[in-house]
């Protein structure tokens, strides 16, 4: 048993307040992980509804990711400088006057309009949970809690999946995101009335004891230029922008008709399939605290999160189709997506090389490049398949074949064999002694 371990045994206060403000927090990281996958069951709904291709579907469903990515950094600094608490709430709200708009929009403008704003609400999801980790919980806890969180968003990308598809069939995609918009007024009002964010004296003098301290009384511009000084922050980024292409690429959107054309499943057993590899995520993130703790090491846990799932998405992108049956399909993806769990450690890296009045700004600089994924390859995947299609439709819109497919996607394997050379130039951050 190390000191630290020994230290933490010692220290006298309670963690109950603090995973119960988590728990409000994971809560909207759940929801906003629902809305950014929603489009992935209703494609055909979506390209029916604005008459578009490919790629301009790619387009739409990006936008969110414009919002997203756009708020990262300057909302991990509002939330250093405002509280957790004001800004979930305002967060929730914005989410849920996304997901009206869009329900009602009867063009491609307006519902970009909404995704856009679905995005900027979004970006104070994992950034909340984030700062309740490193401000409420021993830095020890950070890795647990960061999978915790993981966890409960891929239980929102589950709820997504056949459960969404279930209730589009039964009232309709506009009709069902109403039900959704309704969840998010729910989540502003529990964070506005229910939640306390500030730590008991004792548990926090213990966390300020254990975080390098400021080097001075940092405003908005210093901190961030301190993170982004650091070439250790910008290795980190792009591991996180690479290794987020399967999530953001494949699972959010274009999974289902891969599978759907490449295996032949029906949309129910397709969205099955991405929710199995989503469950293997959500497995895969908890865990990964005793993974480290065993080799005590990130950068072991950070490899294999590239380097497996770069085996295993290879065989289900490349393997003939009648090569395994559907339950061996869903044995690789729930591996390759428990493996892929264990790349978001890049947090507790980002969060350990700086101080922790910025602890929320570094994880949104950070959050941001993992992103950018969703910006560019959720269009290009789109695009590629545009520019191998033969000219086929279907009830008037474009049918791309298995070839198709097949081309468009080893973008994924490609992103995770590149991430898995960058893992030799991340410097382990896990504590000693």
């Amino acid at each position: 048993m190390n000191t630290t371990t020994l230290t933490v045994e010692k220290a006298h206060f309670s963690l109950i307040k603090s995973w119960l403000v988590w728990a409000c927090a994971a809560m909207f990281y759940a929801y906003q992980f629902l809305l950014r996958v929603s489009p992935n069951v209703m494609t055909g709904e979506l390209m029916e509804a604005f008459s578009v291709d490919a790629c301009a579907l790619g387009t739409l469903t990006g936008l969110y990711y414009y919002g997203y990515a756009a708020l990262q950094v300057p909302g991990g600094t509002l939330i250093d400088k405002m509280g957790t608490k004001k800004m979930l709430a305002l967060a929730a709200l914005f989410c849920a006057g996304g997901t009206l708009l869009f329900s009602w929009a009867d063009s491609l403008f307006i519902a970009g309009i909404g995704r856009l704003i679905i995005g900027a609400g979004s970006a104070f999801g994992f950034l909340s949970c984030l700062k309740t980790g490193t401000s409420m919980f021993p830095p020890q806890k950070l890795p647990l809690v960061i999978g915790m969180t993981l966890f409960l968003g891929i239980v929102g990308a589950l709820v997504a999946g056949t459960p969404l598809v279930i209730l589009i069939d039964l009232v309709g995609w506009r009709q069902a995101l109403w039900i959704l918009a309704a969840f998010g007024i729910g989540i502003c009002l529990l964070a506005w009335f229910c939640m306390n964010t500030e730590p008991s004296p004792e548990l926090k003098k213990y966390i300020s004891s254990h975080h390098a301290p400021d080097p001075e009384k940092l405003g908005i511009i210093e901190g961030i230029v301190l993170i982004i000084k650091k070439p250790q922050s910008w290795i980190l980024a792009f591991y996180g922008m690479l290794l987020y292409v399967p999530l953001s690429g494949f699972a959010d959107l274009w999974g289902v008709p891969f599978f759907i054309q490449k295996y032949g499943f029906s949309k129910h057993d397709a969205s099955s399939a991405i929710m199995v590899f989503y469950a293997g995520v959500a497995l895969g993130g908890p865990c990964v605290s005793w993974v480290v703790n065993y080799f005590k090491s990130y950068k072991v846990s950070l490899f294999l999160a590239a380097s497996i799932p770069f085996v295993l998405m290879s065989i289900v992108f490349y393997s003939p189709s009648d090569f395994f049956n559907y339950t061996a399909l869903l044995a690789l993806l729930l591996g390759a997506g428990f493996f892929l769990g264990s790349q978001f450690l890049i947090f507790t890296v980002i969060c350990e090389l700086n101080p922790l009045s910025v602890s929320s700004t570094a994880g949104g600089f950070l959050n941001m490049m993992c992103m950018i994924s969703g910006v560019v390859f959720q269009p290009f995947i789109g695009k590629l398949l545009d520019l191998s299609w033969q000219g086929g439709f279907v009830d008037g819109v474009r049918a791309y074949s298995t070839a198709d497919f097949i081309f468009a996607m080893s973008t994924i394997p490609l992103g995770l064999l590149i991430g898995t050379i960058l893992v030799f130039f991340i410097k382990d951050a896990y504590p000693k002694g």
